[in-house]
Order: C-alpha cells, then sequence, then structure tokens
C-alpha cells in the first residue's frame, strides 16, 4: 500500500476510533493527557501505517511528538530504531494551498509533516474531525495546518 493511502486510512482510524478511545486515554493519574495522547498516536502509527508500507528494518520518522514510553526514544516497538524514510507532502493540484492556521497560501517547500489534527475555532485539535495536517514551516519555524484532502502524501528516503 502506498503511504498516501495509508495515512488517509489512519485519519479515518483516528475519527472512527476517538470517542471511544479518549475515555481510556485522557485523565490518567499517572500520565499527563498529552502524554498518553503521543504514546497511543505513535503506536499506532508504528503498527498500522509504518507496518504496512515499509519493508522490515525501514522506519518512518516519529509521529508529531513521538512516544514518551521507553526513555530516551520516541518510538513504541524498536526503540533503537532509527528513520530511514519520512513522509513529504505535495500539493494535489500543483499550486500553493492555504494554510488555514496562518490564514496565507504556501508553497509545499521545506515543510516537515507532523501529524494529522482537527481544526476548530482558529486553532488545531487534537479531537475529530482528523482532516487537516500539521506541518513545521522548517523556513520559518513556524507551524502550519492544511486541509488533507488538498494534498498528496509521498515518501523519502532520507
Amino acid at each position: 500500500m502506498d503511504i498516501d493511502k495509508a495515512i488517509r486510512i489512519f485519519s479515518d482510524f483516528l475519527n472512527n476510533s476517538w470517542i471511544i478511545v479518549s475515555q481510556l486515554l485522557l485523565n490518567r493519574d499517572y500520565t499527563s493527557n498529552e502524554d498518553s495522547i503521543n504514546d497511543w498516536l505513535q503506536a499506532n502509527w508504528e503498527l498500522l501505517v509504518e507496518r504496512k508500507v515499509l519493508k522490515v528494518n525501514e522506519y518512518l520518522e516519529v509521529y508529531g511528538e513521538g512516544a514518551d514510553y521507553n526513555g530516551s526514544s520516541s518510538r513504541i516497538v524498536d526503540p533503537e530504531a532509527l528513520p530511514n524514510f519520512k513522509v513529504v507532502i505535495k500539493s494535489r493540484s500543483g499550486n500553493k494551498i492555504l494554510d488555514i492556521l496562518n490564514d496565507e497560501q504556501v508553497v509545499l517547500e521545506n515543510l516537515t509533516f507532523e501529524k494529522i489534527v482537527g481544526f476548530k475555532n482558529g486553532f488545531y485539535t487534537f479531537e475529530p474531525e482528523f482532516k487537516y495536517v500539521l506541518l513545521t514551516d522548517d523556513n520559518l519555524g513556524l507551524e502550519r495546518v492544511i486541509v488533507l484532502d488538498d494534498v498528496v502524501f509521498e515518501l523519502e528516503r532520507l
């Protein structure tokens, strides 16, 4: 399966499972809500996306902030593994795309894929509908959010 299809299915998985899983992830005694969510996201990213699209001994960059489960590693499975692929984003139309967080048209260059997010009241959220993409603009060091349906995801070897 290609990475574009896998990420779209992952978005569907987040939308369909969030109402159930959030009841189990949030308000724990021993960890923050953010850490619980990040651990769960990283584990599912590795098991559902990474293992579906890559071969044995091939790994993606961590998803979002990654997990805080295995000490110095941000991975859940194979904590010593280093990434050898990253997700890159291309405009579906070939043109500039609207960054809805900063309300400006952007060219999808020098941007790092972070994760799939929701978007409400002018800011991204970690709740449905997960149909937006959080990116980091590597040139300006700022976050950008674009609509999932406006882009195509590809893999690039590191």
